[in-house]
């Protein structure tokens, strides 16, 4: 009976020192981080949005080398959500004001652009071979892809026609108000050729 008492006890007192450690393992694990602001260039921007779009999409990378075996492969399944902001950028326009005619004369490129892509990656299941793995510079070259792929879907969905109409209505309200003061507003639209996606 007490070698069974005296297993008994080595065993508690075993399991007891194991868990304790544990807890005392995971109360000395310190993290430290570090954050450094450097603010680059401020840059003075006309735009006006004029539509939002939020996607979300999940898609899979997949590749190998040599075989396509797991040792070989890497995959990842990535949740992308983005909002896309959609306008007319003005930054190349002119604004010409005529007090003695009580006109505004503003010339612009009327052609609707991206104008900015706010988007976050979640990687669901990355997993890694043992030959095959991700590099940082392969997840950095995926975000740039999410990019790409985020402005290629927000132009399928028609977001620079409805951002062109958007524009019309806030100009036409812009030109009902400078009525009621008696002032004449005249667009002059002159298209600037540059490529609606964003780089």
């Amino acid at each position: 009976m007490s070698k069974y008492l005296i297993a008994l006890l080595i065993v508690v007192t075993f399991l007891l020192g194991f868990f304790v450690g544990i807890k005392y393992a995971e109360t000395k694990v310190k993290s430290s981080i570090e954050s450094s602001l450097i603010l680059e260039k401020i840059k003075d921007v006309f735009k006006i949005a004029t539509v939002e779009a939020n996607i979300n999409e999940i898609y899979q990378h997949k590749d190998f080398t040599w075989f396509d075996l797991s040792p070989f492969r890497k995959t990842a399944m990535i949740r992308l959500q983005a909002t896309v902001l959609a306008g007319i950028d003005l930054d190349s326009s002119g604004i010409d004001i005529s007090e003695k005619n009580k006109t505004i004369r503003i010339s612009y490129d009327p052609n609707p652009r991206i104008l900015s892509i706010d988007h976050k990656l979640d990687y669901f299941d990355l997993q890694q071979g043992t030959f095959n793995y991700f590099s940082p510079e392969e997840l950095t070259l995926m975000q740039a892809d999410a990019k790409k792929t985020v402005s290629e879907k927000a132009l399928q969905t028609g977001v620079l026609l409805r951002a062109a109409q958007r524009k019309d209505e806030l100009f036409a309200s812009l030109q009902q108000i400078c009525a009621e003061f008696g002032w004449t507003l005249v667009l002059d639209p002159k298209p600037i050729q540059k490529s609606n996606l964003m780089k």
